[in-house]
């Protein structure tokens, strides 16, 4: 089910739950909890046989990608600041396709 297709009252009280948790949600997503959470991004960019990299603290990667509003994709799926919450979907009906999937564009690392 896509987000587009709940009632409208049902549909504001998802996105206020999400505006309302939007920091810990994105801290969940990017950095994790507890022993192994991450300090640090590396993202490594090759085009052409060109190396370029970027390394960031997590808290500044968190502004980066929590930085914008809650609200809907075109095709119903909900974005978190830059972060883009969908159904993961195509398991051939097994249990995982229930599941969500959070994306990023790890490129965007490099604007900032």
């Amino acid at each position: 089910m896509f987000l587009t297709e709940i009632p409208k009252e049902d549909l504001e009280k998802i996105i206020n739950f999400f505006e309302n948790k939007k920091i810990l949600i994105i801290s969940d997503i990017l950095k994790g909890r507890g022993e192994f959470s991450a300090d640090w991004m590396l993202v490594i960019l090759k085009v052409n046989g060109k190396e370029t990299w970027a390394l960031k603290s997590i808290n500044e990667v968190m502004q980066i990608f929590g930085n914008g509003d809650v609200g809907l994709t075109k095709k119903g799926s909900l974005w978190i600041g830059r972060i883009k919450m969908q159904r993961k979907g195509g398991d051939n009906g097994r249990d995982t396709a229930k599941m969500l999937q959070f994306k990023i564009n790890p490129v965007e690392i490099f604007d900032n």
